[in-house]
């Protein structure tokens, strides 16, 4: 099976989890990552509205991957525009199998994830699962076994850590 872990991250909760997923999945994770840095109120309101700004080149064609793992911040219910602009270039992604994770402060997965299961949906994909982890679990390291059930849901078998 093969995996693309892709994520974008504004404080380094999200790229922590992501490398640790990535690490637990034997894959490199993908970084998403803006064309131009804007400003906090700015990011806001478009992640608020749905919207989407430009980012750096990133693999966006599909056509080798079986398994899409987006992980995102939650910003207002919502994930950060980049996030957007990535699930938009994404080509050659019908039929396949996508799993979500969102990080969060306090709240919001649930508006966030069904945010990113239509866009997704709308690209062809199927959510076939998701999670969410909250910013102080990360910073306390409370999360690998989360992971690793997420892990074991992706590959569909439980994970022997050696």
């Amino acid at each position: 099976m093969r995996i693309l872990c892709v994520y974008y991250s504004w404080k380094g909760h999200t790229a922590k989890v992501a490398e640790r997923l990535a690490d637990l999945l034997h894959v490199e994770p993908v970084r998403i990552e803006p064309a131009v840095e804007s400003g906090m109120f700015s990011k806001a309101m478009k992640a608020l509205l749905g919207w989407s700004s430009p980012i750096k080149p990133v693999k966006e064609d599909l056509t080798d991957i079986d398994v899409l793992v987006l992980a995102s911040p939650v910003w207002a219910g919502k994930v950060p525009p980049y996030v957007n602009e990535y699930i938009n270039r994404m080509s050659m992604c019908e039929g396949k199998r996508c799993y979500v994770l969102v990080e969060m402060g306090a709240s919001g997965a649930e508006r966030a994830i069904a945010h990113l299961k239509g866009r997704l949906e709308n690209k062809g994909m199927k959510l076939a699962g998701s999670t969410f982890t909250i910013e102080k679990e990360v910073d306390e390291d409370l999360v690998y076994e989360h992971l690793i059930s997420f892990v074991e849901t992706i590959h569909g078998k439980t994970i022997v850590l050696v």
